[in-house]
């Protein structure tokens, strides 16, 4: 007899960093993307407006992703989140923070980030560790302790799952090939 059949899980999409070099340009055609600026600056066209600088620390996300324009709540924290991405955050006290109940929370988060917020977070530690190793001579440690890591350990391999190499390697190259200026999440 057989056992019961497995369920599929659907894929979900990573997050995307497009890193662009002064110039350049990134079209954004999916309504269901989310924007930060990490680092740099970028200048956002649209049709509907004139075109408007965004300076990092920014985050943009289209309005068709939440019926009612910006979901407050959700923003208070991923502005919490980028404010202290190194701290031991929880599900419950950033839910606490926006004044909604846990389950509430992570359906509204996932439903504007497109992710559950312990994954986003880790993705932008990550994405900031990136950053500090493109620019930065700290070392691996330090790097880990300011973006939210415990052990040199931990965050190596959590960086080498997002990116494919090791911290060290991805220092190495990005030093050969010269960090670019303006760093996009999408």
């Amino acid at each position: 007899m057989k056992g019961p059949k497995k369920q599929s899980r659907r894929a979900e999409p990573s997050l995307r960093v497009h890193r662009l070099l002064e110039g350049e340009q990134l079209v954004l055609t999916d309504s269901d993307t989310l924007l930060l600026v990490v680092r740099g600056a970028c200048t956002v066209h649209s049709r509907a407006r004139e075109p408007e600088r965004i300076e990092a620390g920014a985050l943009l996300s289209r309005q068709s992703q939440v019926k009612a324009g910006v979901d407050r709540p959700v923003a208070r924290a991923l502005s919490l989140l980028q404010a202290e991405p190194a701290r031991r955050w929880t599900v419950a006290e950033l839910s606490r923070a926006a004044g909604l109940s846990r389950a509430a929370f992570a359906r509204r988060f996932r439903a504007v980030t497109g992710r559950p917020p312990l994954r986003y977070l880790t993705e932008l530690r990550l994405s900031l560790a990136a950053d500090l190793l493109e620019r930065t001579c700290a070392s691996l440690a330090e790097l880990a302790l300011e973006v939210g890591y415990r052990s040199e350990f931990a965050f190596s391999r959590a960086f080498k799952r997002q990116y494919g190499v090791a911290p060290g390697g991805y220092r190495r190259r990005a030093a050969a090939v010269g960090a670019p200026p303006i760093r996009l999440a999408a």
